[in-house]
């Protein structure tokens, strides 16, 4: 209850300041609910630059929560976001354990805010020609504006993901709620590419 009053401040806080707000995501999926220890990087939708950080409220030895606007294209938020993951890598003295690295949405089955944990993804952002050569068991699921459709998986199969640049925030985590849906953990892979044009 003392992270969302805290959350609630903060966001009280930046609409009165700056006139803005992040209009999260809002998705049918589980995901972590209570997360201690935290600080909150702010990602605005932009008209004119497609995004706006504010990270003046990070601090490296706490967890990190990444409230990103649902509008904000992917080839706008990746290279941000990694750009902030790579800082909070960094060991530094005040860093005592591993901190970890949250994109935030309203989880649509029980209206929480939800926390979803990108630790373990390995994005790699892309040309279409550099996208490498599968082979065996592997399906690639081209994520673009369009209805995705998720192939039957067979027990050896890995799905490789792979984004359109141009899709947002929003259309991502619909993605996410998707394959947990329908994918076993075991057979979507933890690498993402993200096709820049």
């Amino acid at each position: 209850m003392k992270n969302v009053i805290i959350i609630l401040l903060v966001v009280a806080s930046l609409f009165s300041c700056n006139k803005k707000e992040v209009k999260v995501p809002r998705v049918a999926m589980q995901g972590d609910e209570k997360v201690a220890d935290h600080s909150i990087i702010w990602m605005f939708y932009d008209e004119d630059k497609g995004i706006d950080v504010n990270e003046k409220n990070r601090i490296s030895s706490t967890n990190w929560f990444f409230n990103v606007d649902k509008k904000i294209t992917l080839d706008k938020l990746f290279p941000k976001v990694l750009k902030l993951i790579d800082k909070h890598n960094k060991k530094s003295p005040h860093n005592t354990k591993p901190m970890k690295n949250y994109f935030t949405y309203v989880n649509s089955l029980n209206d929480q805010l939800s926390f979803y944990q990108i630790d373990s993804i390995n994005y790699k952002i892309i040309k279409k020609e550099a996208l490498p050569k599968f082979q065996g068991d592997t399906i690639l699921v081209n994520v673009g504006v369009s209805d995705l459709q998720i192939p039957t998986t067979e027990k050896n199969t890995i799905i490789q993901a792979v984004y359109d640049s141009q899709i947002n925030f929003q259309k991502y985590m619909e993605t996410k709620a998707l394959f947990s849906k329908e994918i076993k953990i075991e057979n979507l892979s933890t690498t993402e590419y993200i096709i820049t044009h």
